[in-house]
């Protein structure tokens, strides 16, 4: 196979959070096929650091144009940003051009037809969704103004990492677009399945989202307080802990909100491994957020055989079936309701091997290639 594939990552290595995770497990899986995959980045590394991601038939080129000059660095920036992607499209014709963010709209706004009409923008949620539509910072009231009024009508291409965000950009985030294709291509993850011959004596239950002002809000965490007050006046027939891992600016606040709790514990961010680690020796898992998207963490849950607790938002929904709850976001009483029913359930052991089946029928590696060669496909066929 001789497909060369584009893909604008803004985020990337050396960073390590799941978007890079996502995308890692995207490039990855095309190479895995046969792809040739080149990566255009923001993020810079110091000239004596060796690539963190290097692999065969991946090129990673590392660009951040920048002028000092308030408001126009910006328009600079993506300007430039947009005449690379042309450039390296020139050199090497490629089949497909992937936008992995619907966070950057001036970039579309620079790029000519013929480009735009080989590009797919990929919408992963929260930042490019609802903090959209709903948060207060300026950032997002600028971005929302230029996909309206700006980059809307350049857009022929519309991906999504789940149907609910799928929706969501198109009726809410763009501006009447005039698309040729609307497509799922998801995130993936590779099942590594816990030992669960043996019921667990402690149940093991964690949640992990940021602590930042916006991440406590998106995350839920208020929402799972409140239930801890419920849960802590109930009678438990069996043993368990719940751990809350984050860190960030709210930390010390979450942190007197538990105390009152012995079966509560917060700890800082851990790395990657250690949170895999982590999963395959935990029983349930919870996500109890605002809005979510096709949250890595969520899909790693599943992979290390947990059962869980998410929110009906976003593409939470489509992670549960017969391996846990779903409940009403910000609902406190359904939240507290769903744990005391996961430690008190007869057969834990057989939902959480539920969760490695949903992985593999919906979240593989598999299905994420066949995704896309749909959409490769439907693109072509549409220039």
């Amino acid at each position: 196979m001789n497909k060369r594939v584009l893909i604008y990552c803004p985020v990337f290595k050396p960073q390590e959070s799941g978007y890079t995770h996502a995308f890692e497990g995207l490039i990855k899986n095309l190479l895995q096929a046969g792809y040739r995959v080149d990566v255009l980045t923001k993020e810079l590394i110091p000239d004596n650091i060796k690539e963190p991601l290097s692999l065969p038939n991946l090129n990673v080129i590392r660009f951040l144009p920048q002028l000092n000059i308030w408001g126009f660095g910006l328009f600079y920036q993506f300007y430039q940003l947009a005449k690379k992607i042309v450039s390296l499209n020139t050199q090497y014709k490629y089949d497909l051009i992937i936008c992995e963010t619907g966070d950057e709209p001036l970039l579309f706004s620079f790029l000519p037809k013929s480009v735009c009409n080989k590009t797919i923008v990929r919408f992963h949620s929260t930042s490019d969704t609802e903090y959209l539509l709903y948060g207060n910072h300026k950032k997002y009231k600028i971005r929302k103004f230029f996909w309206k009024h700006l980059a809307s009508k350049k857009i022929k291409h519309l991906v999504a990492t789940n149907n609910y965000h799928l929706a969501f950009a198109e009726s809410k985030i763009l501006n009447k677009p005039k698309l040729l294709t609307k497509n799922i291509l998801t995130n993936t993850v590779t099942p590594l399945q816990q030992n669960t011959n043996k019921p667990s004596e402690c149940i093991q239950i964690i949640m992990l989202g940021r602590l930042d002002k916006e991440g406590y809000k998106q995350k839920g965490f208020a929402c799972l307080v409140k239930a801890l007050h419920i849960i802590s006046q109930k009678h438990f027939k069996k043993d368990f802990t719940i751990t809350l891992i984050g860190n960030g600016e709210k930390f010390n606040f979450l942190q007197e909100q538990i105390a009152a709790y012995p079966f509560v514990k917060l700890i800082p961010k851990l790395n990657h491994s250690e949170i895999i680690q982590l999963l395959l020796q935990t029983d349930i898992v919870i996500l109890p957020s605002l809005y979510e998207g096709v949250s890595m963490f969520a899909l790693e849950a599943l992979a290390t055989s947990n059962a869980v607790i998410y929110s009906a938002t976003g593409g939470l929904i489509e992670m549960v079936e017969k391996n846990g709850i779903l409940i009403e976001p910000n609902n406190e009483q359904q939240l507290a309701d769903a744990i005391v029913s996961l430690i008190h359930h007869p057969d834990l052991e057989t939902l959480k091997l539920e969760s490695t089946k949903i992985a593999e029928k919906k979240f593989s590696s598999k299905v994420q290639l066949q995704q896309f060669e749909h959409i490769l496909k439907e693109v072509t066929n549409a220039k």
